[in-house]
């Protein structure tokens, strides 16, 4: 494997874990914005309430996804190892982080363990493979295809990462619509369902748009409120004009919630995520309420990990017994119960939504519908 993709892969970890890159404070005030309604009778014991989700073929005991991170050198088994065991403790989702390392050189046995390592420790739970959406033109369909058989891939997640490209010092920014061909003959042959994804800059409804017309059906918006990978790729640049690039796009991107009404309203029939900063179960619960199908996250539970791993264990139950308790000071006895629940938007989220061309009230049918 080309060494420079191996020490890629541990820099963002080391910066991940010791840089300033999540997005500004903003966010904070967006979810102030977002009001769930007390009810002080919730008309159910809170023993009764259930978290369980079907996804991919599975049933998870909460809708929680440990989005992909990494993998691709030998350093890095360990750490995927590990969230697999916790995957598979909680029986939550689970993806692995970009695979091209396995298509750089296929024969490395120690590139190919970092992310076998995962299906092996999360037997029972789905597993997510992981490529980006530029890397396909480099790449035939059967090689592609091949990296969900290689790992026993339950789906194959497909990423898009501009802002993160353009920064980056290898940075590869073909974004054409070579890519939307690709991916419309990559569902043609592929036995498992297809994931488009950003990386922490949202998606829009256009980006939904164009995916869902060619028959994609599961999105994670990955927005604008956790991990920021333009700076990321600052903290690795040493280029000064793309280091102010970046600081000008501290707070570039959709923030998750926004992108979670986007993607709900383009895509009314697909199944969404929302990960992005969703490092709380109250912030899950209102992800879910606005129109997400599940949460996910990443950064939170890596530098927990890093802490230790009773560390990561204690913040997933945590997450659980939050998102338990914000359901049932709501009245909500199930996932599916929380999309019809009252929600109040701030008038900042209701005139974003009107100038993006949302009709409130076909949103809100769209939201509720998806208890039935």
């Amino acid at each position: 494997m080309d060494p420079l993709i191996g020490n890629r892969k541990l820099e963002h970890l080391r910066i991940v874990y010791s840089e300033d890159v999540a997005f500004p404070d903003l966010c904070d005030k967006l979810y102030s914005g977002i009001k769930l309604i007390h009810q002080g009778l919730p008309r159910l014991d809170y023993k009764d309430i259930d978290l369980s989700i079907e996804f991919l073929g599975y049933n998870l005991s909460a809708p929680i996804m440990i989005t992909g991170m990494t993998g691709g050198h030998s350093d890095l088994i360990k750490i995927n190892e590990s969230l697999a065991k916790i995957a598979e403790k909680y029986r939550i989702a689970i993806g692995v982080g970009s695979q091209r390392p396995i298509l750089v050189k296929p024969g490395d046995k120690d590139v190919l363990e970092s992310y076998r390592v995962v299906r092996r420790n999360a037997r029972n739970v789905p597993v997510i493979g992981n490529i980006g959406a530029n890397t396909l033109q480099d790449y035939s369909i059967d090689e592609i295809v091949r990296l969900v058989d290689m790992i026993d891939a339950d789906a194959l997640a497909i990423h898009l990462n501009p802002g993160q490209e353009v920064i980056q010092p290898e940075g590869d920014t073909r974004f054409g619509d070579v890519i939307l061909d690709k991916i419309g003959e990559l569902l043609d042959k592929i036995n498992v369902p297809i994931i488009v994804k950003e990386v922490g800059n949202g998606l829009s409804m256009e980006t939904v748009k164009h995916f869902r017309s060619i028959g994609v059906r599961y999105f994670d918006v990955a927005g604008a409120c956790g991990t920021n990978w333009i700076l990321v790729e600052k903290y690795r640049s040493s280029d000064k004009l793309k280091k102010k690039v970046a600081d000008r796009l501290a707070d570039w991107g959709i923030p998750t919630p926004l992108s979670v009404i986007e993607a709900r309203y383009s895509a009314p029939d697909s199944f969404i995520i929302a990960s992005g900063g969703v490092w709380d179960g109250v912030r899950a619960a209102k992800n879910i309420i606005l129109g997400a199908n599940m949460v996910g996250f990443a950064r939170s539970i890596l530098i927990k990990l890093i802490e230790g791993f009773d560390k990561a264990t204690e913040y997933v139950e945590s997450f659980i017994d939050e998102l338990r308790t914000t359901m049932f000071l709501i009245g909500a006895d199930s996932i599916k119960s929380l999309h019809s629940k009252p929600v109040v938007l701030s008038g900042d989220i209701r005139l974003y939504m009107v100038q993006r061309g949302i009709d409130p009230e076909v949103y809100e049918r769209i939201r509720k519908g998806l208890e039935a």
